[in-house]
């Protein structure tokens, strides 16, 4: 297990993969939110993937003025985060498990939002 921050998201879309294995609630459709993780372990941030519940994806987002706009089946920021917004959605810790890679894009599933 991992704790993980998002401090970019390029945009989420619903997971249509059927071959991966979820730890977390197997039975709840995931998103997948393609953007820039942070691993605070080892202070790196790079681009990835994590999948994890509406639930979840809102418990990152909420009062943070993030405005999202659904295009071609996904869902792209209407305006890129402010500095300020980029701060307070970073600083909600996430634990993720690790899937694997997929090229050079790091893949997590959340398991616990906080």
């Amino acid at each position: 297990m991992a704790e993980i921050h998002i401090v970019g998201i390029k945009y989420i879309e619903i997971n249509d993969q059927t071959d991966l294995e979820f730890k977390y609630k197997p039975e709840v459709p995931k998103l997948k939110l393609f953007g820039t993780l942070l691993n605070p372990e080892t202070e790196d941030d790079e681009e990835g993937v994590l999948f994890l519940t509406q639930k979840q994806l809102n418990q990152v987002i909420v009062d943070k003025d993030i405005d999202l706009k659904l295009q071609d089946d996904r869902w792209y920021l209407n305006k890129p985060m402010s500095k300020e917004q980029t701060k307070k959605v970073g600083l909600v810790d996430i634990d993720a498990e690790f899937l694997g890679a997929s090229g050079e894009l790091k893949c997590y599933e959340a398991v616990k939002v906080s």
